[in-house]
């Protein structure tokens, strides 16, 4: 399965998955009867779909930026902390180290779900460095998180530092939207289309549009420049 099939599968999955949590809700509403069942398939489904959406996030990466194993990496995250999450409501698992790896998982699959999106962009060559600081923030904050987990770190200023990181992420994740937004807003802006071939032999693009390519065929004319050949 290529990214792009990928992305789209998730895509779905998300939204069967949300509008499976709306229904339930709706019925709990309307039958006046909300449980501890409907509560465990309603985390169940929403989490799911978390991970849908981090997943997505990793497979316009893989797609864009051609990191496969980064991409990878991230939607194992996803889908382990997914699976521990809910194995752990189903099965009522209340350990204090099962709950430590469930978190880690989450804040993990979330940092590069957060990540990837931050880095998708085409920012200008001079704006491009707060992309490479986004991903190194974003790191050293699941970081400080993690080991403040399985610490159990209470230091004041241990987390006076997680809130100036935190900080500094925001600010990026603020930041790079606006500076893509200015690059398109440019004049001198040259678009980039980026096709994946598909089985059928047409192309599509990262946001799924499908295209039919043609190649152009050239020739020199009498001044050497090139001219195109109408034959197709």
């Amino acid at each position: 399965m290529n990214p792009t099939e990928a992305k789209r599968v998730f895509l779905k999955l998300f939204i069967g998955f949300l509008s499976l949590t709306a229904a339930i809700a709706i019925l709990s509403v309307l039958s006046g009867d909300f449980g501890e069942f409907q509560l465990k398939v309603l985390v169940t489904t929403f989490s799911i779909s978390a991970a849908s959406i981090c997943s997505m996030s990793c497979a316009a990466f893989m797609e864009k930026k051609k990191k496969k194993e980064l991409g990878i990496l991230g939607i194992l995250f996803a889908a382990i902390a997914t699976a521990l999450v809910v194995g752990s409501l189903w099965w009522e698992i209340n350990e204090a180290v099962y709950w430590k790896v469930t978190i880690s998982f989450i804040v993990f699959a979330v940092a590069f779900a957060h990540a990837f999106l931050l880095v998708l962009p085409d920012l200008d060559p001079g704006h491009r460095w707060t992309q490479k600081a986004s991903g190194v923030c974003i790191g050293v904050l699941a970081l400080q998180i993690v080991s403040a987990i399985w610490g159990e770190i209470d230091h004041e200023g241990y987390f006076r530092l997680i809130a100036v990181v935190s900080i500094v992420v925001v600010l990026l994740t603020l930041v790079i939207p606006i500076l893509m937004k200015i690059r398109k807003g440019g004049a001198d802006l040259v678009r980039t289309l980026v096709l994946t071939e598909n089985q059928d032999g047409t192309f599509c693009d990262q946001s799924g549009t499908v295209y039919s390519v043609t190649e152009v065929k050239t020739e020199p004319d009498s001044g050497g420049n090139r001219l195109q050949d109408d034959s197709n």
